[in-house]
């Protein structure tokens, strides 16, 4: 039940982060993006996955394309759609239980080290494209399942992300009875902090109107101005989450994954342990 992200691994190669977790004892790993290009990716990770029984998941930017650009699930044009189509192929070798994806972007950005910078005459997207992608995501790949993840004012622009202020998770997980949330809680503390609504508050609501519908947690820490991704600690407020909510956790299924970025493996293995015993 507890997963760690490819992306916690201080390495650019995703099938060598997965090796080192698998090595260590961790055996449930999410891939995602931040990775560098690999023509054999595939091939590596499904041999992994028999030799090592390997439980994956598929976040988001991943696989790492040969040229980077920026995925936006609210961008309805051929180079998104081929990317998830792309992705779902590791989704399907992989045998992983569905695919999860930022639930996008409203403008045209520029792009680095993670922040989104705005550029002038930039195009804007709309909430209907991310309609029209789940719609279109039905059609194209039936059988597979959809998890959108909740994001975070990018770079402290107020405008910049779908699915920031609680009330617009809320409005849009009613308004679609389909849809499965990755409820990601360093996005949602960056929100309430810079959007201001309460965090706990907007937690508690989530969990008691829609925890059927979390398919997963995303767990790291950070200072309420920027998604920091650190590794959790003993007195982590996520933790203390995780603790409360452990027995809903459980009963519903929901799949928790520690994202930070770049850790040792020691301090990963460390973070891991205390979101195992919190949840058992």
């Amino acid at each position: 039940m507890v997963y760690v992200s490819t992306a916690s691994v201080r390495t650019n190669d995703v099938a060598q982060a997965a090796f080192a977790l698998s090595t260590s004892g961790i055996t449930s790993i999410e891939l995602s993006g931040g990775g560098a290009f690999d023509a054999r990716l595939l091939e590596k990770l499904v041999r992994l996955k028999h030799e090592a029984v390997i439980d994956f998941l598929v976040h988001g930017y991943f696989p790492p394309p040969s040229e980077p650009f920026i995925l936006n699930f609210a961008d309805t044009g051929d180079r998104t759609r081929r990317f998830i189509t792309g992705s779902l192929s590791f989704v399907s070798a992989l045998d992983a239980p569905y695919y999860s994806i930022h639930a996008g972007f409203k403008k045209e950005f520029a792009f680095s080290n993670e922040l989104l910078y705005e550029t002038k005459g930039a195009r804007r997207f709309s909430l209907s494209g991310i309609d029209e992608n789940i719609l279109w995501f039905k059609r194209a790949h039936p059988g597979m399942r959809l998890v959108i993840e909740n994001l975070y004012p990018n770079n402290k622009n107020m405008e910049a992300c779908f699915l920031m202020h609680i009330d617009e998770i809320t409005s849009f997980m009613g308004a679609r009875p389909d849809a499965r949330l990755l409820l990601d809680l360093g996005h949602l503390y960056v929100s309430a902090a810079l959007l201001g609504f309460d965090f706990q508050g907007a937690v508690d609501r989530l969990f008691t109107d829609y925890a059927g519908r979390i398919a997963e947690i995303h767990l790291s820490e950070n200072h309420g101005e920027a998604d920091d991704h650190l590794l959790l600690c003993k007195d982590s407020r996520q933790l203390g989450i995780v603790k409360e909510m452990s027995g809903i956790i459980r009963e519903n299924g929901v799949r928790l994954t520690i994202e930070g970025r770049g850790a040792t493996m020691k301090d990963v293995l460390k973070s891991h342990a205390l979101v195992s015993e919190a949840i058992a």
